[in-house]
């Protein structure tokens, strides 16, 4: 058994299911730690304070929608302006900006940090980064449904759109109040249902093993991270970050850029659901208007999969954030790492069968391979 999947079997199996701000999630730092320690680094802590879960920040804003649907028919102007920061809010939360998780109670989650300096002048810098807690289980992303996630998605921006267009016209146009707001009912219902979906997600579903999502992630870290505490490159300095609290915003990665503010020369490589599936680099992240992954991390993976002889696909992805998106989305050089089935979805992906039996250790190997290969060419 490869050392790479000992760490997974041991994050998924030993610790298990590790939810955001929870207790398990903190064991699973811990190991992260040692493990780092054991190497010969000097591993930071650092604790911040995160939301728990993604579902209160999104349902507050669906349930702004809804409360919008009964207030407007008596008060049309505070029924836009209600769905307008709503839908703003909704906007800038999916880009990775908080402002309604602001409004939100939080708990303690922490970042495990490591730098291996360069052994001669400091060229450039490079971040490897991965999130170590696991989701909880919801129905859009049980087997059935899964497979229409971005179509649902997609309706629901549109369903919120249609009321603060419906809502608009209400307030600013001479058209019926009446028959608009009938004609936006249908978007407020979506809406409703979909609030229900998160309030069913924090009764009723359960933290997944997070075997691919991301105890994958984690395994290749630390065994880069091995691999460079025996022979650092020669000048650029390279800074491990294993993040917590992704699963309920990218809060991890978010505290790391508040925190150290890297300049925007430094290259992201982010590791996320590796374990399973075709490996692939990203080519565009982003959920709502996507981004370009950095060419030259992007030539590079080409030039080491030639050289390596590795199997690697390259494709956009455009489902729910990574910590890459955090810094895609302000300008940096990024390039995540992840590996989808035939279908072009996450195996197992916030599911409770996201196990260690099906995460492949080849896939981890390959990953790290890919990535020293990368870091060596920079």
């Amino acid at each position: 058994m490869s050392q790479a999947y000992q760490h997974v079997k041991y994050l998924a199996e030993k610790i298990g299911p590790r939810g955001s701000c929870t207790a398990q999630e903190r064991k699973a730092a811990e190991y992260i730690k040692v493990q780092l320690v054991k190497m010969g680094f000097e591993a930071k802590w650092e604790q911040f304070k995160s939301v728990t879960s993604f579902s209160w920040v999104f349902g507050l804003i669906y349930l702004f929608f809804v409360m919008a649907a009964f207030i407007y028919p008596s008060s049309p102007y505070l029924g836009f302006i209600i769905t307008f920061l709503a839908f703003l809010g909704f906007y800038f939360e999916t880009n990775t900006f908080p402002l309604f998780s602001k409004l939100i109670p939080k708990k303690s989650s922490q970042n495990i940090i490591a730098e291996v300096p360069a052994r001669s002048k400091t060229i450039r810098n490079v971040i490897i980064i991965a999130h170590y807690d696991s989701s909880r289980s919801a129905l859009s992303f049980s087997p059935k449904m899964v497979k229409n996630f971005r179509t649902t998605y997609l309706l629901m921006v549109v369903a919120m759109g249609l009321q603060v267009f419906f809502y608009a016209l209400g307030v600013f146009s001479s058209l019926p109040q009446q028959l608009l707001w009938i004609l936006s009912l249908p978007s407020a219902v979506y809406l409703a249902f979909t609030l229900f979906l998160l309030i069913h997600r924090e009764l009723f579903g359960e933290y997944t093993p997070g075997a691919n999502d991301n105890a994958s992630g984690v395994a290749v870290l630390l065994e880069v991270a091995k691999v460079l505490a025996r022979f650092p490159l020669l000048t650029t300095t390279v800074t491990l970050v294993a993040t917590g609290a992704e699963e309920s915003g990218t809060n991890g990665a978010l505290d790391f850029l508040r925190r150290h503010q890297p300049s925007k020369e430094t290259f992201i490589i982010n590791l996320d659901n590796l374990g399973s599936g075709n490996l692939t680099a990203i080519t565009h992240e982003g959920i709502l208007g996507t981004k370009p992954s950095s060419p030259e991390l992007l030539s590079l993976a080409e030039h080491t999969v030639e050289e390596k002889n590795l199997k690697l696909k390259f494709r956009p992805y455009n489902l729910l954030t990574t910590d890459g998106t955090v810094f895609i989305k302000r300008k940096y050089p990024v390039m995540t790492v992840m590996a989808f089935d035939q279908e072009g979805l996450l195996p197992n992906w916030h599911w409770p069968t996201d196990r260690v039996e099906f995460v492949k250790p080849e896939n981890l190997e390959d990953a790290k391979e890919l990535v020293l290969g990368i870091i060596r060419k920079l």
